[in-house]
């Protein structure tokens, strides 16, 4: 066993990238994703501007993409408890593409329409975010337990790589080829993300981590398709149900719940990247050079934080140590709004990112732990959505509260709030405090409570309310996007 002082066992662990392949597939194809996804967002928005001339389109189309994310998350986390997650991550990725085609279309005309900008950002929203979704329930059932913490690492690396790169190339490409040249090429990457994760074997939900049983599994339902075309026609209603139970795990669940709530109040109170032009230009008196550095900053400590991260998988107190870089990436924010220079900005905004992805790779490893893999798609649709609501809701509120109190002061305050209300779920989230981990990967604290029974419609005799699974009952056998 490697101690705190072996200087090898604080290099990130690439284990799970030697000795799974299942997880080598989808780590590759989720990396090449990911660089796809950052050229997207940023030839939309260039491309609306172009045709448009407005920020206000700009904003629109982006506040379409978020609605179209969490609608998309939601039904995908349904999806993925019912059926083969790698089917699902596979169709939605080519539907995506589809999508990916209509945008260089559409670019190529002579007069692109705009109107056509909304309708694919709907699109590729939707179906984007039910692949990712289901990748994230996907990667938990293909590690071990012990691994969890290593594969967090790994993906958060993924996402942080992909968001520092591919937004440059994508500007790069726009500002060269046009917006239709950056479109064709990031259909061709995300083809090639799919060809990536083609080899995958089934990962059918209802098992737990690389094939542990899971602790409820489901039993089999009716085949798909059977039963009286009222039955059929009920589907909806089921698929709301389905949702409803796993927000009922959710909130039943109190660790769950507050690792949820948790990146809920990051997102929304210490997430000033809105600001950031505002501030550095206002209070540090810099230019455009300056604000690149404060963004560039934030991935810089997240990358160099995941490359020195072989040391989080020793941690014991997992509880207590979530909260605490927590409240370490608040105060860190409320410094950043103190900063009296573009050095000591740059230092803060580096220390929150190195924060931020410790963070989050303890977060995925307790949320991989507790919940049962019959749930994992739907809860990891909620930790989705309280992504994608929380920064859509966040950055209005700080703007506003900015021409209130000024640029420097909202963001102070709101780093200080961040670290006040996550500190305070330690009081009001006893099991919180006393989660801990023991050094083979298994949550030491047994005192969870049972999943709460998902009840709707089928409650009746013949019909099973745990999952709606058109696979049989003998399923062979999942992280955050």
């Amino acid at each position: 066993m490697r101690g705190w002082f072996d200087l090898s066992g604080w290099v990130i662990d690439l284990t799970p990238l030697r000795v799974n392949r299942q997880y080598r597939l989808l780590f590759t194809g989720r990396l090449i994703s990911v660089f796809a996804l950052g050229m997207l967002i940023v030839v939309l928005s260039v491309q609306t501007y172009d045709l448009t001339g407005s920020s206000l389109q700009v904003a629109l189309v982006n506040t379409v993409l978020g609605l179209a994310t969490i609608t998309g998350s939601l039904a995908g986390g349904v999806l993925a408890d019912r059926v083969d997650r790698r089917r699902v991550i596979l169709v939605s990725r080519a539907l995506a593409i589809a999508g990916l085609v209509g945008l260089a279309l559409n670019a190529g005309l002579e007069s692109p329409s705009v109107a056509a900008l909304y309708v694919f950002a709907v699109w590729d929203g939707v179906t984007g975010a039910v692949g990712a979704t289901a990748f994230g329930a996907a990667v938990p059932a293909v590690v071990p337990r012990a691994m969890l913490p290593a594969t967090g690492t790994l993906m958060a690396v993924c996402l942080d790589l992909g968001s520092a790169a591919a937004p440059l190339a994508g500007g790069v490409l726009a500002a060269r080829g046009g917006a239709q040249g950056v479109y064709w090429a990031v259909a061709a990457v995300s083809l090639v993300s799919w060809l990536t994760l083609l080899p995958l074997r089934p990962i059918r939900p209802g098992q737990g981590c690389a094939g542990e049983a899971d602790p409820e599994p489901p039993r089999p339902r009716a085949a798909a398709g059977s039963g009286s075309p009222k039955r059929r026609g009920e589907r909806l209603r089921e698929w709301g149900a389905d949702l409803a139970g796993g927000v009922r795990f959710a909130r039943s669940e109190p660790v769950v719940a507050a690792v949820l709530v948790m990146g809920f109040l990051q997102i929304f109170f210490a997430s000033p990247h809105v600001l950031i032009p505002e501030f550095v230009q206002g209070h540090l008196h810099a230019g455009p050079e300056a604000v690149g550095l404060m963004y560039s900053a934030t991935s810089v400590g997240a990358i160099l934080a995941t490359l020195c991260s072989g040391w989080v998988p020793r941690v014991r107190r997992v509880g207590l140590v979530i909260v605490g870089v927590y409240v370490a990436s608040g105060l860190g924010i409320a410094l950043f709004g103190l900063a009296p220079s573009v050095a000591l900005a740059a230092v803060a905004m580096a220390a929150v990112g190195a924060g931020d992805v410790v963070g989050e790779i303890l977060r995925f490893t307790v949320l991989a732990e507790r919940t049962p893999d019959r749930l994992r798609g739907r809860v990891q649709s909620l930790w989705t959505a309280q992504v994608t609501v929380g920064d859509s809701l966040g950055g209005p509120v700080l703007s506003l509260g900015a021409r209130l109190i000024g640029v420097g002061p909202v963001i102070v305050v709101g780093g200080l709030v961040a670290a006040v209300t996550t500190a305070a779920l330690l009081i009001t989230r006893p099991a919180l405090r006393s989660l801990t981990r023991d050094r083979s990967g298994d949550p030491a604290d047994r005192s969870r409570p049972e999943p709460v029974p998902e009840r709707d419609a089928r409650d009746r005799p013949g019909s099973d309310p745990a999952t709606d699974n058109p696979q049989n009952p003998t399923r062979r056998t999942r992280s955050s996007s």
